[in-house]
């Protein structure tokens, strides 16, 4: 169980990173305007997309996991 509670602690900041740099530095996104991009900020876009993607896989399955476990406790202690 704290492994689980470390493991979301600690993808969260850099969930909330990867997401502030996406969103204030909005040049880098893939389809961010109409001109040609050259291929390095059209592939650093992707990782970091692909980064956030996977953060917030990593939180929300920690969290889910977490909410189980306590809720299986519980029940386990009023039977």
């Amino acid at each position: 169980m704290r492994k689980l509670i470390y493991l979301a602690v600690g993808a969260t900041p850099v969930l909330a990173g990867i997401t502030t740099i996406l969103r204030y530095f909005s040049d880098i996104l893939p389809l961010a305007s109409t001109e040609p991009q050259s291929v390095w900020r059209f592939e650093a876009a992707f990782l970091l997309t692909a980064a956030q993607w996977i953060a917030l896989a990593v939180v929300a399955l920690a969290a889910a996991s977490i909410v189980v476990l306590l809720w299986k406790s519980n029940r386990a202690r009023v039977l």
